[in-house]
């Protein structure tokens, strides 16, 4: 590639697979990175591309109610995981959230299934020995999130490296390659963000008949901010070196 294409490389290409999660906070910070942010409101009709153009740094698929195998309901999701496992195969980096790291952990060969206990609400993620060399997640060995999903990655993609766990859910990060990683917490969303999730409860609020949400995630939106912004910001800094590199 030449240097020309690699400095063309400045969007950050958010995939909104329903409406109440938009980039909100993870799209904040990258903007404030220097990147242009574009959204592709996949709920909403809006066609998620089919390749994968010269100005896109980085691609972001967002959380969402509906289950990664639902695409007979949802037609998008096959278009999304094409997408992502093109994004893998061409090295493009991927910061996938909830849904997101669902739908890139089918793409690319592994499996999600209904968790027997949802978890949602404030929760701590414990990084492994793995993420101590990780270029985003060697910040901790414990670190506060927000959960809000009843399906898990249960099986991993061949060849990806596990970096976080917590009790309810074993896969909560994992990166494939360099620069590819899957979350299965919420680094986008704050307190207000989870005032309409709670008062439009879905699936997964209603079976862990879970109470307070907003309330206890307000308590931890300063403390979230200074946790996850400084990750994304290592995130932002791969994405530059990647395509430095590749220059």
């Amino acid at each position: 590639m030449s240097s020309s294409n690699a400095s063309a490389r400045n969007t950050i290409l958010f995939i909104q697979n329903d409406e109440t999660d938009p980039p909100h906070l993870v799209g904040q910070w990258l903007a404030a990175e220097g990147f242009t942010i574009a959204n592709v409101k996949a709920y909403a009709g809006e066609l998620i591309p089919s390749e994968i153009s010269e100005d896109v740094a980085g691609i972001i698929p967002l959380g969402g109610h509906m289950n990664a195998n639902e695409d007979a309901l949802y037609p998008f999701l096959t278009v999304e995981k094409n997408l992502l496992r093109k994004a893998v195969e061409e090295e493009v980096p991927v910061f996938a959230i909830c849904l997101g790291t669902q739908l890139l952990a089918v793409a690319t060969g592994g499996k999600v299934e209904q968790s027997p206990q949802s978890e949602i609400g404030i929760f701590d993620i414990e990084l492994n020995d793995s993420a101590k060399t990780d270029s985003v997640f060697n910040f901790a060995s414990s670190a506060k999130v927000t959960q809000w999903h009843e399906d898990v990655v249960t099986e991993l993609p061949a060849g990806a490296t596990l970096l976080a766990s917590s009790p309810l859910c074993t896969n909560q990060v994992y990166r494939i390659g360099a620069t590819t990683y899957g979350v299965q917490f919420h680094p986008e969303v704050d307190s207000g963000i989870i005032r309409g999730w709670e008062e439009h409860a879905d699936h997964a609020l209603q079976m862990s008949e879970k109470r307070g949400v907003e309330a206890e995630v307000a308590e931890y939106d300063e403390e979230l901010a200074r946790i996850w912004q400084p990750a994304l910001h290592s995130w932002a800094e791969v994405v530059r070196d990647h395509w430095n590199r590749k220059a």
